[in-house]
């Protein structure tokens, strides 16, 4: 069986070099067809990246809770029970609605948000730098207050000599420290026209991002704001809620349960969701393309076998068995299918090259258009097994040719 199956290879590779424009006009139609299904593979792929990098720019990585809460007391304590609570990383996210105004030199900087935040908020959020570093504990130590600002408000900004002169104030002005830029997302758009500051959460600058104190702190949501990231598996914000509320006596004894507001902020589960449908669809089309090509196939493996007749009668008449025979007309169509997919690989490499050059500006950090591992992998095996489908038949017909009625062709 073993040297059947090898002598049948040994005829099918000879007879598609023998018959390089049979072989070119078969592997015409299934170029198409497996060009097509990589690249609904790529372009899945690169959509899932884009969306995920997307939404954790903007709301956090998944899960990521929003705990809004009318009145704090102690925010130690809160942070303590909002880890106990099930939190794996805790950060203050408070888009603060106090009169915070900016000015470098004499120039004072308009439509400015101010988002007050902690070091921990780079494990909740994907924070795109593009120069300078996210906050660090130590710079909680610092004297003056410490910012990180949007590419869009750097750019108003003197920055030559690392935006001296810049300063903030409520009541009375003092000079800041801008360690970071990142790139401005959709939620930066929410706090100001004019781009956003992030303003680290430390003693330097608590009589300007609470000037009323932590009790009578107003935000966009009423009250402080705290992102926190939790386990994807089994997220719940209500279960969430009840943890902390529990311990609320801690960090708020006066507080009302009722005006404590968990929910969820990260799009994961609608991502995927949104993507399977896309991909279903984008797989029918590639599916409808591929089954095209496997008829082209077919036809030309059919025409094939007649053209051949004599060609195979001679082969059975020097003593090649049926499995042979079966061998050579499948291996035949197998070797052209994966021919034709290598090809197709070829091209969709070098059109997501070109589209990644196209479109690098356009793509959030870490997001690169290429073909994937499973691009590879679902290209060459739908190739293979496209030509297996397309040789059976063919095969089957000629095995049941007469070598007599062969030989007098």
């Amino acid at each position: 069986m073993l040297r059947s199956i090898t002598s049948g290879l040994v005829l099918a590779f000879a007879g598609s070099r023998a018959n390089v424009s049979r072989t070119i006009l078969s592997c015409a139609g299934i170029v198409v067809g497996i060009g097509a299904l990589i690249t609904v593979v790529t372009a899945g792929h690169v959509g899932e990246r884009y969306a995920v990098a997307y939404s954790e720019a903007n709301w956090g990585v998944a899960a990521t809770y929003a705990v809004s809460l009318p009145s704090v007391e102690d925010t130690g304590a809160l942070k303590e029970d909002l880890l106990r609570a099930g939190g794996q990383a805790v950060s203050l996210d408070f888009r603060t609605e106090s009169d915070i105004r900016m000015r470098q030199g004499d120039r004072e900087i308009a439509e400015v948000g101010f988002t007050v935040a902690e070091p921990g908020l780079e494990d909740i959020r994907r924070m795109n730098l593009t120069q300078g570093r996210w906050f660090t504990e130590g710079d909680t130590e610092s004297l003056a207050p410490v910012l990180v600002v949007t590419d869009t408000l750097a750019d108003r900004l003197e920055s030559s000599d690392g935006f001296e002169g810049l300063q903030i104030g409520s009541r009375t002005w003092q000079d800041v420290r801008v360690v970071g830029v990142v790139e401005a997302t959709a939620m930066d758009g929410m706090t100001g026209e004019g781009g956003t500051a992030y303003l680290l959460n430390a003693p330097a600058s608590q009589e300007i991002a609470f000037p009323e104190g932590t009790e009578g702190a107003a935000g966009m949501g009423g009250g402080l704001e705290y992102s926190v990231r939790v386990p994807s598996e089994g997220a719940d914000p209500e279960a969430f809620k009840e943890r902390l509320i529990g311990s609320a006596w801690r960090w708020a004894p006066d507080a009302d349960p009722n005006a404590v507001h968990v929910y969820r902020m990260d799009d994961a589960e609608q991502i995927g969701e949104v993507l399977g449908y896309l991909s279903l669809g984008l797989l029918g089309i590639a599916a409808i393309t591929l089954t095209t090509g496997l008829l082209g196939v077919l036809n030309v493996g059919l025409v094939t076998v007649r053209e051949r007749r004599r060609e195979l009668a001679v082969y059975r008449a020097l003593g090649a068995d049926r499995l042979s025979m079966f061998v050579v007309v499948v291996a035949e169509a197998v070797v052209v299918a994966l021919v034709a997919g290598v090809i197709a690989l070829a091209l969709c490499y070098g059109g997501a090259g070109a589209a990644h050059l196209l479109l690098a500006d356009l793509l959030p950090d870490g997001v690169v258009v290429t073909v994937p591992v499973s691009g590879v992998l679902v290209g060459l095996g739908s190739a293979a097994g496209v030509g297996l489908l397309a040789g059976v038949i063919p095969a089957w017909r000629a095995l049941r040719t007469s070598v007599v009625a062969g030989l007098r062709d």
